[in-house]
């Protein structure tokens, strides 16, 4: 076997630079996300990849975006649970290859959980919910001082979410089952949506 696969949860292999829609099982999403903490660990508690996707997908829902939009959002960092999440400042420091190893692994999630349209037709509202979490992580999870600390740029007129970060302290495996409920939620209404409506 290849020295540079990797093994899911769920027992898979699979090669990061090599990866596939077939590859992709959604439980080894969930459970992975639930486990990689945010920001390099910096917060005042574990805080998940899992619960940032879920924070995404509720700003989503109450901007009553599309309930596609709202999968999306869900799964935007769902490439994380195969390649890791990187702090930004670090991705740009490791540049191109690092840049072009996600966007491929990106591409095969996506393509595996049907939302790659759904990426493109909602991009931008999917970019602009993230970053409303961000400013809402930053207020509610770090020890931030505006005289203090550096500005974050990519929050400029920015606004947090109204309402703050709650719900910490649970098990992994309690996101990672919060995760899948809201994902298998998601997914029903777009089933449900995309149906022909009776005449």
């Amino acid at each position: 076997m290849n020295s540079l696969h990797m093994l899911t949860f769920s027992g898979r292999d699979y090669l990061p630079t090599q990866m596939v829609p077939a590859d992709v099982h959604i439980e080894d999403v969930a459970h992975a996300l639930s486990l990689i903490c945010r920001f390099g660990g910096h917060t005042e508690v574990h805080y998940s990849v899992a619960q940032h996707s879920l924070l995404v997908a509720r700003i989503l829902e109450e901007r009553a975006a599309p309930v596609e939009a709202q999968l999306a959002g869900l799964l935007h960092d769902a490439h994380e649970a195969y390649i890791g999440d990187i702090p930004t400042p670090i991705k740009r420091a490791l540049g191109a290859a690092w840049g072009d190893l996600e966007a491929d692994v990106a591409t095969a999630v996506r393509r595996a959980l049907d939302v790659t349209f759904a990426f493109h037709d909602w991009e931008d509202l999917i970019k602009h919910a993230d970053v409303v979490a961000l400013a809402t992580e930053r207020r509610d999870l770090m020890h931030f001082d505006a005289d203090r600390n550096l500005p974050w740029r990519i929050l400029g007129g920015v606004a947090p979410f109204h309402q703050k970060i709650g719900a910490l302290g649970w098990s992994p495996q309690w996101w990672a089952d919060v995760f899948l409920d809201r994902y298998d939620t998601l997914r029903s209404a777009r089933e449900a949506a995309r149906l022909p409506h009776a005449a």
